[in-house]
């Protein structure tokens, strides 16, 4: 089991502390979830073995919070698919700008310690409509992290799948290799028309798009309706008042902990500084 670096966790509850700060000021609503929703039931904080915090917002919040100017604070920034042409994620970044991570060696995107936060949107309720969206969904995401990269990873990814025998795969490397900006643009409104289809307000479900869990992230409506403050790593932090209907669909017996082997992060890194932040030119050189 690997335990995350005490002084790194403090610079992530110190960001979370700032995000929460911004949403009260901006009445702005959130909701942790995923494993932080889990861990604050189950640990009151993080996961030992986690490494990020997740949060909701309701679409309006999460358009409100986007479009915030954070200036005044030179140490925060939000990294979206809109503000960053190497971006990869349909989803946004708060990050801490005095650190460093660069999660793919192949994509230059320049991350600090980092909130994912996702907009909750309405959804279907008929299963069948959602996974047709869902399907849809993932097909562009994937396209958008095809064509996040340089150039010439994604010639030399092209070769690689095509020795591999991966056909689709080595198409989409190779289309997304050329005309980068209008193909970019053209995915992120196919994303951002699809994850918007159903209205929010007006909606009976709702779900998280961006999320890992596919289906199990997505759910009625009312167990967002209101929410209840929580213990977590010495924060009061909302969680959904649904969050046992959360949960379970989500991790099932979510009281019990993992066997010892499955008690890691599960994200990409290929490169971090907890102590600056550092530039693209510098990162790559360092990891060459």
């Amino acid at each position: 089991m690997i335990n995350q670096n005490v002084e790194e966790k403090q610079i992530l509850i110190n960001l979370f502390k700032k995000f929460i700060q911004i949403c009260d000021e901006n009445n702005l609503r959130y909701y942790c979830i995923g494993g932080t929703l889990l861990g604050a039931i189950r640990h009151k904080g993080m996961i030992p073995w986690d490494d990020d915090i997740d949060v909701l917002m309701p679409r309006e919040d999460y358009d409100i919070f986007l479009n915030l100017n954070f200036q005044e604070d030179a140490n925060v920034e939000i990294i979206t698919m809109h503000n960053n042409s190497h971006y990869y994620l349909p989803f946004s970044k708060f990050c801490d700008k005095t650190t460093t991570i660069l999660e793919y060696a192949n994509i230059p995107a320049i991350l600090g310690t980092f909130i994912d936060v996702f907009p909750l949107d309405g959804s279907p309720c008929d299963s069948k409509e959602l996974e047709r969206d869902l399907n849809q969904f993932r097909r562009l995401a994937n396209k958008l992290f095809v064509e996040s990269k340089y150039f010439k990873d994604n010639i030399k990814s092209f070769f690689k799948r095509l020795y591999n025998f991966q056909l689709r795969t080595a198409w989409n490397e190779l289309v997304f290799s050329f005309s980068k900006k209008s193909k970019r643009k053209k995915i992120v409104n196919s994303l951002e028309n699809l994850m918007r289809k159903y209205d929010y307000n007006s909606s009976t479900c709702v779900g998280n798009y961006g999320g890992m869990w596919g289906l199990k992230e997505f759910w009625e409506k009312s167990n967002f309706e209101s929410y209840l403050l929580h213990d977590f790593d010495g924060l009061q932090v909302r969680i959904p008042v649904g969050y046992h209907e959360i949960l379970t669909k989500m991790y099932s017996n979510y009281m019990e902990l993992p066997p010892v082997e499955k008690r890691i992060s599960h994200h990409n890194v290929a490169y971090k500084n907890i102590k600056e932040r550092k530039t693209i030119k510098e990162v790559i050189n360092y990891i060459k």
